[in-house]
């Protein structure tokens, strides 16, 4: 008998838009637009991709986010957020490492965990 190991990434393509929450982990590939919270288990190894032309309104709770697209509301990585150059994000951002490209627009505060900070 032959064990199949199920992928544990998932991607939502350009034209979808979800209104409501999501829950994931691994990764996550979003192209489309949610609106609503997106989290992951911030001990996990979980990674958010927003792709260029994603766009979030609601706030996001995941170890991992590479953010190159559009993001309204605040924002928690528990391990590291790296900000493209095409992201804007309209929010506060609560992180432990942060890498920034030149050309990102952040609309909010920016706080480092680091020190302990509440991540609630």
């Amino acid at each position: 008998m032959t064990t199949r190991k199920s992928s544990t990434s998932s991607l939502l393509e350009h034209d979808i838009e979800i209104v409501g929450d999501i829950s994931f982990n691994g990764d996550l590939y979003l192209q489309g637009r949610i609106n609503g919270n997106l989290t992951a288990p911030l001990d996990s190894g979980a990674t958010l991709y927003l792709q260029e032309g994603s766009e979030v309104i609601g706030e996001i709770r995941v170890p991992t986010i590479i953010a190159a697209g559009k993001i309204a509301g605040d924002v928690f990585a528990s391990r590291r957020i790296s900000i493209k150059s095409t992201a804007e994000v309209a929010g506060n951002i609560h992180y432990i490492e942060v890498l920034m490209e030149q050309g990102a627009s952040i609309n909010g505060v920016m706080t480092s965990l680091r020190n302990g900070a509440d991540q609630s």
